[in-house]
């Protein structure tokens, strides 16, 4: 045989044969299940083959199991849980009470049913009679009176506190922990949808409000600063009894509030707000704007109302901060100006709201909504127009909510997320007939100013000594998430951190290492290669 017939040797083993050895020694070091198997020299084509599918089996498992646990940190990272240790009730404020009356107008200064009924049957009415049915109507069922100006000035607002029964008329006595005290020292008069109402324990408008409102009269003005309190930190620590807003030392009708409230029977109208005569009442944050027409509960002429209010509480932790607002659904206080409130609570978010809304569609708003001195005020003749615009709001957002493409209202002014510490009252109410004249008989006394009064009586107090607040935690944290993702990995794969930096160091540290060592043509390091006499060594 020539020696031209013979096959010459490879100088140098190539690429595949490298990659083959270097990925045999990483299998059999690897400390990924299954991964020295494929690897090994000796196994079978069928057997790589059958644990090749074994392992991409368990791969894509795992990869679905860890999207889901992601989708699942992405759209619920928020889990509400009870706080470790209950809240005394003096960690809070009392809760702020709005009174507001049935009663708009004294009848012995303008008969409203008596001119309803001549305008509505065709009779004479004067320009004047008029002028006063259409701003009383303002305050009256919305239904009543649909026509006349389509704006009103704020002597308008002065004529409703002028013919609304006056503040030492309707307020007969007040206590305050047991202990009788001035009413006006007590309670503010302010505005609401219902007219003219009283409001006990609400911050003063100038801590309110800020200074884009335009403010009208000294409705909500009782010059009291609250004593650094915020909604966020609560009271400081040392600030005693005499804080602002006032909170009660204890539970039970001791530590409460309780008010006897007056209205004359020659005052009644039964068109202006229907059958039910007496008083509306709301609780509701000191800090917030009350909205007496939609929370309220009834204080009836003649009967005692006895109020067991129960707190809820709502608090976020601070791990929950870096989150978007979205996502956690609530705002912390830094991340939500409002243009009208310095405070912000989602009902003073939904006032601004529905005022803005209202001024775009209607071209003016309520005599009661937040606005600046050029803004309209809207009169009878809009009356309809800023109820359909009320109604139109809500249901824009009620249909944003069911559109599964929206995850943002898109209304900037609007998007109302709950604030992330919140408080809120509920109440457990129960009634008696309150035969107050009895008491009067019986002791003899006099009726001085209650000749024709019906009285009704409201006592509110807490509950309960303590109460158990609610807290946003986060469900999924980051360190949460990877211990998820390890889990799942270790269970399906045997795959750990080390796992990972094992296969940077073959990819890199290693790689470089055996070059500069063994050079480019031995590359993997493979005893089998460097000692194989078939390929040059030595040039």
């Amino acid at each position: 045989m020539s020696v031209d017939s013979v096959k010459k040797p490879r100088k140098y083993p190539g690429c595949v044969k490298n990659f083959y050895d270097y990925f045999s020694e990483y299998s059999g070091n690897s400390s990924i299940h299954g991964i020295k198997y494929i690897g090994e020299k000796k196994r079978t084509v069928i057997e790589k083959l059958w644990w090749s599918v074994v392992i991409l089996a368990s791969l894509s498992i795992c990869i679905f199991m860890i999207i889901k646990t992601y989708e699942k940190w992405q759209t619920s990272p928020v889990i509400v849980s009870f706080a470790r240790s209950p809240t005394p009730v003096w960690n809070i404020p009392f809760p702020a009470v709005t009174i507001c009356s049935e009663t708009k107008t004294k009848q012995s200064i303008f008969n409203y049913t008596n001119a309803y009924n001549r305008f509505e049957s065709g009779q004479n009415v004067t320009s004047e009679e008029n002028a006063m049915l259409e701003r009383i109507s303002l305050v009256c069922d919305n239904h009543l009176h649909l026509s006349g100006n389509d704006t009103i000035d704020y002597e308008t607002i002065d004529f409703l506190g002028k013919v609304a029964p006056p503040f030492d008329e309707v307020f007969f006595q007040c206590k305050w922990m047991n202990q009788i005290q001035n009413c006006s020292r007590l309670f503010t008069p302010t505005l609401s949808e219902e007219g003219i109402c009283f409001t006990f324990n609400m911050l003063d408008r100038e801590e309110l409000y800020t200074n884009a409102v335009f403010f009208n009269g000294d409705y909500l003005h009782h010059g009291v600063k609250a004593t650094n309190w915020t909604l966020e930190d609560g009271y400081p620590p040392d600030v005693g009894q005499n804080a602002y807003p006032k909170r009660a030392i204890s539970a039970g009708q001791g530590a409460g509030l309780s008010v006897w409230l007056r209205l004359f029977e020659k005052d009644l109208d039964y068109v202006c707000r229907g059958p039910v005569q007496g008083f509306k009442v709301l609780l509701h944050h000191p800090s917030e704007v009350p909205r007496v027409s939609q929370q309220y509960f009834r204080a009836p002429l003649n009967q005692e109302s006895v109020v067991a209010i129960k707190p809820d509480m709502m608090t976020t932790s601070e791990g929950l901060r870096n989150y978007d607002p979205h996502r956690r659904q609530c705002y912390f206080p830094s991340e939500r100006q409002l243009r009208f409130y310095q405070v912000y609570t989602q009902q003073n978010c939904d006032v601004e709201c529905v005022t803005n809304y209202t001024l775009i569609h209607c071209g003016c708003v309520s005599y009661h909504m937040p606005h600046d001195e050029n803004t309209k005020l809207c009169g009878s003749g809009k009356t309809l127009c800023v109820h359909n615009a009320s109604v139109d709001l809500l249901m824009e957002e009620i249909e944003n909510k069911f559109n599964k493409n929206a995850q943002v209202w898109d209304r900037p002014d609007c998007d109302c997320l709950p604030a992330c510490t919140s408080l809120t009252y509920n109440s457990e109410n129960s009634q008696a007939d309150f035969q107050w004249y009895k008491v009067f008989e019986a002791t003899k006394a006099k009726y001085r100013g209650l000749a024709g009064a019906n009285l009704t009586s409201i006592t509110l107090f807490f509950k309960e000594m303590q109460f158990i607040t609610s807290e946003r935690n986060e469900l999924y944290g980051p360190t949460d998430f990877l211990a998820n993702c390890g889990g799942l990995l270790g269970l399906f794969m045997g795959f750990s951190l080390l796992s990972i930096i094992e296969i940077f160091y073959f990819l890199s540290l290693r790689l470089v290492c055996n070059l500069r060592k063994y050079g480019r043509h031995y590359w993997s390091g493979s005893p089998e290669l460097l000692e194989d006499d078939a390929y040059v060594h030595n040039e």
